[in-house]
């Protein structure tokens, strides 16, 4: 009386086990994006040299280090006269410079904003990672859906091959039909082999991307419809050209540039030297201070601040126009990835509504026309094999689609979280 009991409480949690496992194996593109944020070394990379350009900002607005120096001065080269000569004294100085007003302030703002810009390429790794991952991760599903289309087409190629060697051995059908049957089957197996290391190609991709190191397979792709994507090219343009990370910084590193100059400008200005002194005499002679102010004097001008002014002035015209040549590209993108994704949308929409469909109802009319003797074994295998391309090219054609939108959203952000 206890079994079935037992069995009442056992089937619901084994039901749940089985699952929670089969959800486990479940490839899931969020959860791999997560797993690379946390783990690619290119992020830690980019986030490392950002927080050491924030190190430079404190060094570049910090004076130069004052000089303390000690020294003593005998009088003649026989014996030690401190106290005996009124030359002879031990002497002490503190030295500082002044740099000229404004130097210390520029450099400053030109290292802030320096770092400024490596925060924003940091941001921008992490986008890029993000698209990698995207994209391989449709790579793997693309490679995963052709391997399970071209296992249905391997089982319609053996029915074929059945068909045809019992139609030949009735005397309906010629041996060169049935051997262009059976290299069909070949033909569908070579596909799988190389679709099988296309597969493990990529997988090596993602898990790079992803930053793993565990040897363990992944799961199958769940379900993925394409991602509705409503948004119009001129959003997309705006939205780029204000938050594109690689905008951002190059627009840090023209003004950086700017501060520069200015502050290369200002090098042609000299900075002023302070230097303190203390000479201790012996008790029968007076001890003695000093003051001095000192200058560079800029001879070498032309050769020095003249040239490093120049330079100055061709690093901003430099900035400006990668500048320029960042925000052409990223138009650019944005203009081709769309037009991608319009292409596909029409394609997905005549394959899987229209061609796809229609050749699969045509699978068992062509099996059972071919059985009766009524079609040849090229028309055969040119209908039998149609729904099966149609389907792999639908998939290739969504599979482009999303890393289209993937590497838009690199230059966009997470759109919907804008919104």
């Amino acid at each position: 009386m206890y079994r079935p009991v037992r069995s009442v409480i056992l089937a619901p949690i084994l039901l749940l086990v089985f699952h929670l496992s089969a959800e486990a194996q479940t490839l899931n593109l969020k959860d791999l994006i997560d797993e690379a944020m946390q783990n690619n070394p290119e992020i830690r990379a980019a986030e490392a040299r950002s927080a050491a350009m924030e190190q430079r900002i404190s060094q570049e607005a910090a004076p130069m280090d004052p000089m303390l120096s000690l020294g003593y001065q005998n009088e003649g080269l026989d014996s030690y006269t401190y106290g005996e000569m009124p030359d002879s004294r031990w002497m002490v100085s503190l030295e500082q410079t002044f740099p000229f007003p404004g130097k210390l302030f520029l450099r400053k703002e030109a290292a802030a904003l320096e770092a400024s810009s490596e925060k924003s390429m940091a941001e921008a790794m992490k986008r890029e990672v993000k698209k990698n991952v995207t994209e391989a991760y449709y790579d793997f599903l693309l490679v995963t859906r052709e391997i399970d289309i071209l296992e249905s087409l391997k089982s319609v190629a053996e029915q074929l091959e059945k068909t045809a060697l019992s139609l030949y051995a009735s005397g309906m059908m010629t041996q060169e039909e049935v051997i262009m049957a059976q290299a069909e089957k070949y033909m569908v197996m070579e596909r799988q082999e190389m679709a099988i290391g296309r597969k493990e190609a990529a997988e090596a991709m993602l898990r790079r991307e992803i930053g793993r190191l565990d040897p363990e397979p992944f799961g199958k792709p769940g379900e993925t419809p394409p991602t509705p994507f409503p948004h119009t090219r001129e959003e997309l343009v705006d939205k780029a050209l204000e938050g594109a990370p690689s905008l951002t910084a190059g627009r840090s590193l023209v003004l950086a540039s700017e501060k520069k100059l200015a502050g290369s400008k200002r090098e042609a200005w000299p900075d002023v030297t302070l230097m303190a002194s203390y000479s201790k005499a012996g008790s029968d002679f007076e001890d003695m201070w000093g003051l001095t102010a000192s200058v560079p004097l800029p001879v070498f001008y032309r050769r020095k601040q003249g040239a490093a002014i120049g330079e100055a002035t061709w690093d901003l015209a430099r900035a400006n126009k990668e500048l320029e040549t960042q925000r052409l590209k990223t138009i650019s993108e944005i203009r081709d990835n769309m037009a991608m994704i319009r292409a596909a949308d029409r394609i997905l929409a005549l394959y899987r509504g229209a061609l796809a469909p229609k050749a699969r109802q045509q699978i068992d009319a062509t099996l059972a026309l071919l059985a009766a003797g009524k079609m040849d074994a090229t028309s055969a295998i040119a209908k039998l094999r149609a729904p099966y391309d149609y389907e792999l090219t639908a998939w290739q054609q969504q599979v482009q689609r999303e890393k289209a939108i993937a590497r838009i959203m690199a230059l966009t952000g997470d759109l919907e979280a804008q919104r």
